[in-house]
């Protein structure tokens, strides 16, 4: 018998007005941005806008900060408009890699803004934070692109298990990267294979001994910022980096590593700071460099030094074409900075040599840095010139253009009887500053 309690019969399934609003308010959550839902009040059926949801409809965004309920109390900070709060989340974030995790347990509104600001979890640094949080971070970033710093702290050797973790978590989301900086200052063998590894894969070959094309994913698609810094390194080989892939790479940091110098990778660098591995001297080492100059012909910033490393045997080095003996031209070259380190007791003869061998004719500022020389300690320790210092200085008479508008000298750079033979050479010359102190350019 059937039940007296069933319906007789289906009925139809109708969209509400009230739920067609909510969808709608769930798809275009940022129509009206600006309206207050604690402030809201219905139009009046007179009104010639009561039909259109976009101006009335309450923004969902907005409402996490007030309230429907009239009489609930909130915190005046919940008065700042968001994208304020959204600036100084960002700006802690660089500091702490948890402060993101922090402030969006600090209330609900902070919470929902935290979460649904996807550039505010682009960052990725290293620490014991494990891959949970690695995960969390770039789940949350959705489609943005990656910020990735690896920098264990100065004296603490860097967890070899976890650093191969998180790099092989990042490889599959390498094409997003945006920034990648590896900096190592306590030296552990091979760290270098395990840092640069996932990202340096082979070409693969199959039965028939035909070549399969690099994995997508090792490509740097979004690149742009590239920083490799570990000056105990002692790992002599050269990398081959993303499969010869970054079309947006235009700012490179190197130390204490050998790349493989490939047009399609770095012919289009705008800044390079090079420090040079110290694993070849001489000749060999000012044809290295200048081999990698002349495939980044549209440098506008240079930062060359050389470091001296002492070896057991000799480094193999192949040149990739042949070197002319001329001069190499950087046409579009507006900053120089040479750089002695602070081992070093005369000017390394590969710096000089490499300048003689430099066309700059755009060069606007010429920067000349001593990492010995200490801006806190020159009230009591003034260090003496470099003893090649003359030689060095005419050479600039020969290479670097009359045009200079800015020169810096500093530490052992800097030669008081040399400052006015420079300046009357440097006829534009705009600025003149030694070791931190401006020169009054009129009285020389």
């Amino acid at each position: 018998m059937p039940s007296i309690l069933r319906r007789s019969r289906r009925r139809e399934l109708t969209l509400t007005p009230s739920f067609t609003n909510a969808i709608q308010e769930k798809v275009h959550p940022l129509h009206s941005f600006l309206v207050d839902r604690a402030d809201f009040r219905p139009p009046s059926p007179s009104s010639s806008t009561a039909n259109s949801p976009d101006i009335f409809r309450p923004s969902l965004t907005f409402s996490l900060y007030r309230s429907p309920i009239s009489n609930l109390q909130h915190h005046p900070i919940h008065t700042l408009p968001p994208e304020l709060l959204i600036c100084i989340f960002e700006l802690g974030s660089f500091d702490d890699a948890l402060f993101l995790i922090t402030i969006s347990h600090v209330c609900h509104p902070w919470r929902m803004l935290a979460i649904h600001t996807h550039t505010l979890w682009r960052r990725l640094s290293f620490g014991s934070h494990g891959l949970r949080l690695w995960k969390e971070r770039i789940a949350r970033a959705r489609g943005c692109s990656l910020d990735v710093a690896i920098t264990p702290l100065q004296h603490h050797f860097p967890d070899m298990d976890a650093l191969a973790q998180q790099l092989h978590l990042l490889v599959p989301h390498i094409s997003r990267a945006r920034s990648l900086e590896l900096r190592f200052s306590t030296y552990s063998p091979f760290l270098w294979n395990t840092a640069l590894g996932p990202i340096c894969r082979q070409e693969q070959r199959d039965d028939d001994m035909g070549r399969h094309p690099f994995p997508p994913f090792v490509h740097a698609m979004q690149l742009e910022e590239l920083t490799l810094c570990f000056p105990a390194n002692d790992d002599t080989k050269e990398f081959a980096l993303f499969a010869g892939v970054a079309p947006r790479l235009h700012s490179v940091t190197l130390d204490g590593i050998r790349l493989t110098w490939l047009p399609e990778l770095y012919g289009r660098l705008t800044y390079l700071d090079y420090t040079h591995h110290g694993f070849t001297a001489g000749p060999t080492a000012v044809d290295e460099v200048l081999g990698m100059i002349r495939v980044s012909c549209t440098l506008r910033e240079l930062r060359i030094c050389f470091r001296r490393r002492v070896l057991d045997g000799e480094v193999l080095y192949l040149r990739h074409d042949d070197l002319p003996a001329g001069q190499t031209h950087l046409l579009q070259l507006e900053r120089l900075v040479l750089a002695v380190d602070e081992s070093d007791v005369d000017i390394p003869a590969e710096l000089t040599s490499l300048l003689s061998r430099l066309s700059v004719p755009s060069l606007l500022e010429l920067h000349l840095v001593d990492f010995r020389f200490q801006p806190a300690n020159r009230r009591w320790w003034k260090p003496a010139p470099f003893p090649g210092l003359r030689a060095a200085l005419s050479l600039f008479h020969v290479t670097i253009p009359t045009s200079t508008k800015v020169l810096t000298m500093v530490g052992r750079w800097a030669d008081h009887s040399s400052i006015p033979a420079l300046a009357k050479h440097f006829r534009e010359l705009h600025s003149l500053e030694v070791d931190g102190v401006e020169m009054d350019l009129v009285h020389l």
